[in-house]
């Protein structure tokens, strides 16, 4: 193994941050977190803070390119995560990774980290610098929390996002701004280190911008091309856009929130990116075209013509493709609005794309879910479950009926076997993948303690150990609602045309890795604890 000063010798890092940075003015801080009789020595500098900001609090930094899972590990992301440290959070957070695209200025790629690993061999420590090839990005849900005290919970309990990365949504609404699996994504937010997993890796965190171009075309409605005043369907690139300064409980623009909480310059700027037109001309004649909507939550304050978008059917100097031009008017607008619209993109001819470019659809139906095994031995289990096809999100606790879904239902329950019954559509290209997912987690102490916050800055001495281990209290196998929140595994089935038949129905059982847990309690599996039963139909036109 090279030591870490040799490995920056090489060309291919030069200008990228290594992981020791995050430790600079930083030193141990160890304390005993105690559960029942189960003690734990744990490093609590690793929290004070877990979120350093690498540039500071008021920089933007832009990112873009692919949404990856996690390489090499059963910790896919692209998820609602279900473990938070509850004293920086109201709400869990919606989490996934990008791979960044590659440019002649490295801007995107030179936000990747240098993690400096040691490993220990006898008396011998021994450096290893490797580059971790992705950025993560987060920012919470606003969704999933019922505890008292917390600013949420009343909405939440109504099946009602609280703002965040969900402001506008109401009960039983897809969630349409999160990314999934094989979406392109241009995000902008605070570039930080992660220095709660180290060694520390760089992330997005919070992010107050973030526009998805979409893995899956959608298809739309537009007045038929002849000028016959009549309306034809085709198939568009859709582009989802959703801004907000409000990050998270540690970064926003709320009113009320402690002091300590940083604000975020949301009209610092305005925001322009260009977006790929990824299907295929239908001829070189085809123009490009667009429409866009609002969406729910949307209070931004333009006049008209003020929001732009400007299509480049033959690209420019910069991006020799066809794209859209997009610019968001910020500067000087107010800090709180919110910015939620989809665009849709497609070519003014037939169908809007290539006549030898194969797109199939298919109805997908979640049929039911499986708890074959219950995370509870004796209580009620209190289960927060996602699910999401192609692109398109439920919680699905807003579905079952119930005046409180977090309380009741779905959210405090001894049934194993819960109906679904939900259908979405997807198109699908050739060359394209698409994903079913579920995932989520079951409440237990430490949701109890989500939104009583506590400054990510304060020092290391006993006054901020006794506060931590006093709210940490709440967890323990003999209390009524048990010890940290449990993972309760995942599911990710990618699916292509080239896999599937005519009709396909699928059972698959939650995965992930093991996780590790102070609670005595409590092993960590995530193997089997659910299963998913779904089928896939192909539609066929008419």
């Amino acid at each position: 193994m090279l030591d870490a000063s040799a490995q920056l010798i090489d060309r291919k890092y030069k200008g990228l941050r290594l992981s020791t940075e995050a430790d600079i003015g930083h030193y141990p801080c160890p304390d005993t977190i105690k559960v029942l009789f189960f003690k734990k020595v744990v490093d609590m500098d690793i929290m004070l803070p877990t979120w350093l900001p690498i540039l500071g609090y008021d920089s933007i930094t832009v990112l873009e390119g692919d949404v990856i899972p996690k390489p090499n590990s059963k910790h896919v992301d692209t998820h609602v995560s279900p473990g938070d440290l509850p004293m920086y959070h109201y709400t869990h957070d919606f989490s996934f990774n990008v791979r960044p695209d590659p440019t002649p200025d490295d801007r995107y790629t030179r936000l990747l980290a240098l993690q400096v690993k040691e490993e220990k061999k006898g008396d011998t420590i021994y450096r290893d610098t490797v580059l971790r090839k992705y950025i993560h990005v987060e920012w919470e849900t606003g969704l999933a929390q019922s505890n008292k005290k917390n600013i949420c919970s009343e909405l939440n309990k109504q099946g009602k996002s609280c703002g965040f990365y969900t402001a506008g949504h109401v009960r039983r609404d897809i969630i349409w701004n999160w990314p999934t699996l094989g979406d392109w994504v241009h995000v902008e937010g605070l570039w930080i280190w992660d220095r709660g997993h180290p060694p520390a890796g760089t992330e997005i965190h919070p992010a107050r911008l973030v526009a998805i171009r979409r893995n899956l075309p959608d298809k739309i409605e537009v007045p038929d091309f002849d000028g016959n005043h009549q309306l034809k369907s085709v198939f568009a690139t859709r582009i989802d856009i959703f801004g907000s300064g409000d990050g998270g409980a540690l970064m926003n623009n709320m009113q009320g929130v402690p002091d300590f909480v940083e604000r975020t310059p949301m009209n610092a700027k305005n925001y322009k990116f260009r977006v790929r037109q990824t299907l295929p001309r239908p001829s070189p004649r085809a123009e490009l075209k667009f429409f866009w909507k609002k969406q729910k939550g949307d209070d931004f304050p333009d006049k008209a013509g003020e929001f732009k978008i400007t299509p480049m059917p033959e690209g420019d100097e910069v991006l020799k493709e066809s794209f859209v031009w997009i610019e968001i008017p910020w500067k000087g607008k107010l800090n709180t609005a919110v910015f939620a619209r989809s665009v849709f993109v497609y070519w003014d001819e037939g169908n809007a794309v290539a006549a030898d470019y194969q797109i199939d659809s298919y109805n997908v139906k979640l049929e039911s879910i499986w708890f074959r095994k219950r995370k509870e031995f004796v209580s009620r289990s209190e289960l927060r479950v996602f699910f999401e096809v192609g692109g398109s999100w439920i919680f699905f606790n807003e579905f079952i009926d119930v005046e409180n879904i977090l309380d009741q239902g779905l959210g405090k329950t001894t049934k194993r076997l819960w109906e679904i019954n939900k259908e979405f559509t997807v198109h699908v290209p050739i060359d394209r993948k698409f994903r079913v997912h579920a995932g989520g987690w079951e409440a237990d102490g430490l949701d109890r303690i989500f939104g009583d916050l506590i400054d990510d800055n304060s020092p290391c001495n006993t006054k901020t150990k006794r506060l931590v281990n006093r709210k940490l209290n709440v967890m323990s196998p003999l209390k009524p609602y048990g010890c940290i929140d449990d993972h309760i595994g995942e599911v990710h089935q990618m699916h292509s045309p080239m896999d599937l038949i005519d009709k396909n129905v699928f059972e698959v059982p939650s995965d992930g890795r093991k996780e590790p847990d102070i609670c005595p309690c409590n092993n960590g599996n995530q193997t089997d604890i659910f299963r998913l039963k779904y089928r896939i139909d192909k539609i066929h036109s008419q």
